[in-house]
């Protein structure tokens, strides 16, 4: 073989190589960032490199670089196999592996995973959170209190400190994490139903992939929470990344999930809505018992009949 073509011919195999080598690092780093895909208000990129910027609509967000959000801000990240970040209100939030590794520094997250896609895992200063295929929320407050609402699938929290106290939640159900908890308490149902229409993780984006596997969960039957209590039924969790803003609602009884009957069916003499421990309604007066304060009428005498006289005698 002429040595001239034998040169140019190894060259041309070393770009095809060199080529082919930038492609698949292009193509890895592709895996492993986000893409912005919903901006709401105050949205800014955080760099080690650089200062905040404001993000724009298809930033790219790379690995070990952040995202924060200002007051009644919102935000979403797209990842090249349909893994979805959304971000609420006040948060501050990183990621490594392509997304699946995210750190919640404050604020609420909603996080929706592919299934057979290696699962995922979150962490706050408190707890941590084992993810398969499945779509949740996390929320944690700068005191210590986490909570996590599965709206489809499943997941298992365990307490950072306490490796061995963790917990499964399923869909449907919200597992509320006090400062400094040493033991996990059990996950309480929510209305699902009412939380999708209500929450500004979902509102106001369009809908998730997964969407039907989220309404396939929701309960459409049986006992069910009241969907208007604060906290034990996601409507009006402590943040700005969840519920309705302005509830106007005040915690009480059944803020921990207990003191209230479910609306459904009734259970045993208790009738459904009621609060377990109330006292019955009494009547109104007049209706089925007398009233005390109304003196009771006198009888009526009836008339006396006047007596027949004797026959054979006259008046």
């Amino acid at each position: 073989m002429n040595p001239t073509h034998e040169i140019l011919t190894s060259s041309m195999a070393a770009a095809l190589l060199l080529i082919s080598g930038h492609v698949g690092v292009a193509a890895d780093a592709a895996k492993k960032e986000g893409r912005v895909t919903w901006i709401i208000r105050d949205v800014k990129l955080l760099s080690s490199k650089s200062a905040a910027r404001a993000a724009v609509m298809n930033d790219k967000v790379r690995e070990g670089n952040g995202v924060r959000t200002g007051d009644d801000s919102r935000s979403e990240l797209t990842f090249l196999d349909l893994t979805i970040t959304r971000l609420g209100a006040n948060t501050v939030f990183s990621f490594t592996g392509a997304g699946r590794n995210i750190e919640l520094g404050s604020g609420s997250v909603l996080l929706s995973v592919p299934k057979d896609s290696g699962g995922a895992h979150m962490t706050t200063d408190a707890v941590t959170v084992g993810i398969t295929g499945t779509t949740l929320t996390l929320e944690t407050a700068r005191s210590g209190r986490n909570k996590l609402i599965v709206l489809e699938g499943g997941a298992r929290l365990s307490l950072k400190k306490h490796p061995g106290e963790s917990a499964y939640v399923r869909a449907g159900q919200m597992l509320d994490v006090p400062p400094g908890a040493t033991k996990l308490p059990p996950p309480v149902d929510i209305d699902l139903d009412q939380f999708m229409k209500t929450s500004p993780l979902i509102t106001g984006f369009p809908p998730l992939p997964r969407q039907g596997l989220i309404s396939a969960a929701t309960p459409t039957g049986g006992a069910r929470v009241y969907p208007g209590l604060p906290v034990s039924v996601g409507v009006a969790p402590f943040g700005p990344g969840f519920g309705p803003r302005g509830s106007g609602r005040r915690p009480g009884r059944g803020q921990s999930g207990q003191g209230f009957q479910p609306t459904g069916p009734a259970s045993g003499s208790q009738a459904p809505g009621r609060p377990i421990d109330a006292k019955p309604t009494p009547t109104r007066p007049g209706i089925d018992r007398p009233n005390p304060a109304r003196p009771k009428a006198s009888p009526t005498p009836s008339p006396r009949r006047k007596p027949k006289p004797p026959q054979g005698q006259t008046n």
